[in-house]
């Protein structure tokens, strides 16, 4: 079986980035989707993530940070318990600043729980900051994984995918993300599917019970590229040897 953990981080405020910031980006959109969509509409991409998982049956992990550039995370509070009153998952996108103080992820960590009532257990580091001391401070704080390491840029092979344990959480490798496929690996919108493919047959060639994290912004679900992320269900799904998984169900089966 090929497992993906499947995740989005949310990285910008609610009311998204400044105008300047999306008009200098312009070129990442549809010229009539720019023309005819409100600037702040096109980073918030939220219920538009639950609508296609949902019409595919399959639920996703968001990270959330704590704290934004000009907001705060009480700016999505009815965004993630939503969420979680709908079986997505909660995970904490810890602020790279945090990483080396116990304390600051603990602040964190409780804030995001204060909003969802229930314990979080999954961390990624925002711009995947992984340090080899962070997986200690997570244990100690009740984590039971964490989705920050990544090894290159600009390729995939074994290091990226599978999973680890390392003091006393289970580590999920970024195997595919957005940012990198686009910006490093330079692969263009019509080969993403193929990029997919690939990986799963490298999957497939490791082991059993593999596991490929797959992580989609919530940012760039109208951008080109980004915007393909309905053909990328449609064809995961299509596989018989895959399934979807929360990285809190990658939990129960590898723990």
């Amino acid at each position: 079986m090929q497992y993906i953990f499947l995740s989005h981080d949310v990285d910008w405020r609610r009311q998204g980035p400044s105008i300047e910031h999306i008009l200098s980006r312009k070129d990442r959109f549809d010229v009539k989707l720019f023309e005819k969509t409100k600037p702040e509409d096109l980073y918030r991409n939220i219920p538009e993530y639950m609508e296609l998982e949902e019409k595919f049956g399959i639920r996703s992990t968001f990270f959330f940070r704590t704290f934004y550039e000009n907001g705060d995370v009480l700016d999505y509070e009815d965004d993630i318990k939503q969420l979680h009153e709908s079986n997505w998952e909660i995970g904490l996108h810890t602020d790279p600043t945090s990483v080396d103080n116990l304390e600051k992820i603990q602040k964190e960590k409780e804030k995001l729980e204060s909003i969802t009532g229930k314990q979080i257990i999954g961390n990624r580091v925002h711009y995947l900051n992984y340090n080899s001391g962070l997986p200690e401070k997570l244990t100690k704080l009740g984590f039971s994984y964490d989705s920050s390491l990544r090894y290159s840029k600009d390729r995939i092979d074994d290091k990226e995918m599978g999973y680890s344990r390392i003091n006393g959480v289970i580590e999920f490798p970024v195997t595919l993300m957005d940012a990198y496929l686009f910006t490093y690996m330079k692969i263009q919108e019509d080969k993403i599917i193929s990029e997919f493919q690939k990986t799963l047959d490298l999957g497939r060639s490791l082991a059993e019970n593999n596991v490929i994290s797959v992580l989609w912004h919530d940012n760039v679900l109208k951008m080109k590229g980004g915007r393909m992320y309905k053909q990328i269900l449609e064809f995961l799904t299509s596989q018989d040897d895959v399934e979807i998984k929360r990285g809190a169900d990658l939990v129960k089966i590898f723990s």
